[in-house]
């Protein structure tokens, strides 16, 4: 059973064809119409089928002609599913002919027949009509088909007359009539394909004594797409196209193996530990389908950026049971009237983990229901902090009061983001505010989605040509609504004005005294640019780079090596300090663990360098001093790495400047282990400040 069945009659007569020069003729513009219904369809996925007709052909083929009636009229696609091959057929095979003939249409099913005809509505000798216009007096008001693409034609009263039958069938048949001006931007998008609503049905627990019972649905959920688009057809399209997958050994020979005899396994340190369909079946949380309350805060306490998941969902009672529908919507008012939400665990099958979810109170004028959004656990979430920027002279250092802004320039920000806004409130005629929303997700489409669509278009008609370019009505998604941009301009030139911006001009480096180019008239020779090359270890490299005289943050390593190498004079012992302070300082301001891999390349040169530099006192003092503020640190972790990388004091075996032993160098990396492994011996009195302080 087909989901509806569409008819399009088009108009291919000599009105259709006429046009002043330079402008689109009505039969262009129809087909460039008719286009958009199909493609919407196709990439809708749509079961609706479509079948196209023409009146005014040469020719005549239907199965209603007889010699007398029905003459001038093609069938040129039965009723069928919207794919590429109706949409070539549009593009390609509908020409223009110099014929009129009148619409005649007659429904051979039994099955609900949308129309759309394409027509000017016009004959040789006059225009088309005005059914916009609700005062038939009022002949001389020009509307949106009184005029042939542009140009106003008075009407006669025999036009007049079947202005009066088109508005009657309009009427009868609950019609719509739109010039082509009007259709097409309507059409311009292409739909996302409609999904069936399917409730999840389950029983809302209070308590173990109330259960409501309830069905969820979806409101918003992200879509994808639901054919990848990935499978072609090769050239030749009667070959069969299909997929080979095989499973190799990481051995020399790759030795080809079955799917059955493979089992999956995870590395537990170098250990692989198999996992089988039952292990992991069995090791599986099991929860039963429930939806269950488990308290009730403040909507503030509900974060927006903690919610989750890839949509939303409506939930009510269930269909038909007056007594849910009832208790459910006292639920509803209560939390509504005390600005309340509930906390709910939502297991959505036995085969399902469960979830946490918040219960929002939503009240329309026609309908009520909860909003369920997904939020995160405890664990879930992470902790981050971020210092804050300096926005007065009483938070800020001495020296950097120059970046504090202004009272003027704050304001200036404050006014920019509220003009940007997208809901606003507007007065309308009552004196009430209205809340207008630019944006508003049902209206509008993903950019995304529609080039992608354009694209497979563009592909499927014209397959030997090039990719279209990006379609102004998409390239109009990536912009600013013209309003807000409106709204904003004054203040975005008050930024300007509040906020300079100044071209800083870095100083040249006057270094590389040994470096000369010799001139062609044999004058003085002229200092050279220094040239900064990638073997930092010696040679010209040295010579040529500029001086170091800071470890700093962005290449540590690199002015680190720079430093110690310089040749005029020994600057190990410097540079090891500040290359300490640096490890140091990029470790205890990491946010959790993202600088530490930096961190260890840092202290990994120390190390080397100290044992070529024959320094290795200077890296095992600072290494006892790290372990310590590592620890009060709380970066425990970063001492973890340290060790596994082998990062510790530096023996005898590898440097005979050192005085610690290889069996105090193991001792030293073993020390936390051990501490550690020591039982928790504190006794525990009865005394509450001892326990308050042991906590």
């Amino acid at each position: 059973m087909i989901d509806e069945a569409i008819a399009i009659v088009v108009d291919v007569g000599p009105s259709m064809n006429q046009a002043p020069a330079g402008e689109t003729t009505s039969l262009q513009t129809a087909i460039e119409a008719m286009t958009m219904i199909v493609q919407r369809k196709v990439f809708a996925e749509s079961k609706d089928e479509i079948a196209v007709i023409l009146f005014g052909t040469a020719d005549t083929d239907n199965p209603l002609a007889d010699g007398d009636s029905y003459e001038n009229i093609t069938i040129l696609r039965p009723l069928g599913v919207a794919d590429f091959d109706l949409l070539n057929i549009i593009q390609n095979d509908i020409q223009a002919s110099n014929i009129s003939a009148d619409s005649s249409l007659h429904s051979g099913s039994s099955e609900n027949v949308s129309i759309a005809t394409y027509s000017s509505l016009e004959n040789s000798q006059g225009s088309g009509p005005s059914l916009d216009d609700d005062d038939d007096n009022d002949s001389e008001k020009p509307g949106p088909s009184t005029m042939s693409n542009g140009h106003r034609k008075e009407r006669t009263a025999q036009q007049r007359a079947g202005e009066a039958m088109l508005r009657h069938i309009l009427q009868e048949v609950d019609g719509e009539c739109y010039s082509f001006n009007e259709a097409l931007p309507a059409l311009s998008n292409f739909q996302s394909r409609q999904i069936k609503q399917t409730a999840w049905k389950c029983q809302l627990e209070i308590t173990s004594g109330i259960r409501i019972p309830i069905c969820s649905y979806v409101k918003l959920k992200d879509f994808k797409l639901k054919q990848s688009w990935k499978n072609v057809y090769a050239k030749d399209p009667s070959e069969e196209v299909g997929n080979l997958r095989t499973y190799h050994m990481k051995d020399e020979e790759e030795t080809e193996i079955d799917r059955e005899d493979m089992i999956e396994g995870h590395c537990y340190g170098n250990t692989l530990v198999p996992m089988s369909e039952d292990d992991k079946a069995n090791m599986k949380y099991k929860a039963e389908k429930c939806f269950k309350i488990l308290g009730f805060t403040k909507p503030e306490n509900v974060k927006r950026h903690h919610y989750l998941g890839d949509g939303s969902s409506c939930v009510v009672a269930d269909k038909g049971d007056e007594a849910a529908a009832v208790a459910l919507s006292s639920l509803i008012q209560a939390l509504y009237e005390t600005n309340m939400v509930a906390i709910v665990r939502k297991v959505y099958s036995a085969a399902s983990g469960p979830k946490l979810g918040c219960l929002i109170p939503h009240i329309k004028a026609e309908y009520e229901c909860f909003l369920y959004v997904e939020i995160p656990f405890m664990e879930d979430i992470r902790q981050f902090t971020f210092g804050s920027l300096p926005i007065s002279k009483e938070n800020v250092s001495a020296g950097n009061t120059k970046f504090v802004p202004s009272e003027k320039q704050l304001e200036a920000v404050d006014n920019l983001i509220t003009s940007m806004d997208l809901c606003q409130s507007q007065d309308n005629d009552d004196d009430e505010e209205e809340t207008t929303e630019f944006l508003k997700a049902k209206l509008t489409f993903n950019p995304h989605f529609q080039r992608l669509y354009q694209c497979l278009q563009h592909r499927g008609l014209n397959p030997d040509e090039p990719l279209a370019e990006l379609s102004p009505l998409v390239a109009n998604y990536l912009k600013p609504p013209q309003e807000v941009l409106t709204k904003c301009e004054e203040h975005l030139d008050s930024m300007k004005k509040l906020f300079k911006l100044e071209v800083v001009k870095q100083k040249e480096e006057k270094t590389g005294e040994n470096q000369f180019k010799e001139s062609d008239e044999g004058e003085a020779t002229k200092a050279k640019k220094p040239r900064l090359d990638d073997d930092l270890e010696g040679g010209m490299a040295d010579i040529t780079r500029a001086k170091v005289t800071e470890v700093g943050t962005v290449t540590p390593v690199e002015d680190f090596v720079a430093f110690i190498n310089q040749k005029d004079e020994d600057k190990f012992e410097e540079a090891s300090e500040q290359m300490q302070k640096r490890i140091e300082q990029i470790v205890v301001d990491s946010f959790g663990s993202q600088f530490y891999p930096k961190a260890m390349d840092c202290l990994k040169a120390l190390r080397l360098h100290s044992i070529k530099k024959a320094e290795p006192g200077l890296f095992n003092t600072f290494m006892k001093k790290f372990k310590d503020t590592l620890i009060a640190k709380g970066r425990r972790d970063f001492w973890e790495q340290v060790v596994t990388e082998n990062q510790g004091l530096i023996s005898k075996m590898e440097s005979e400047d050192s005085n610690v032993t290889k069996e105090e160098a193991k001792a030293f990396v073993s020390e936390e282990e051990e501490k550690d492994e020591e039982p928790e011996k504190q006794e525990t009195g009865d005394d509450a400040d001892d326990l308050l302080d042991m906590m």
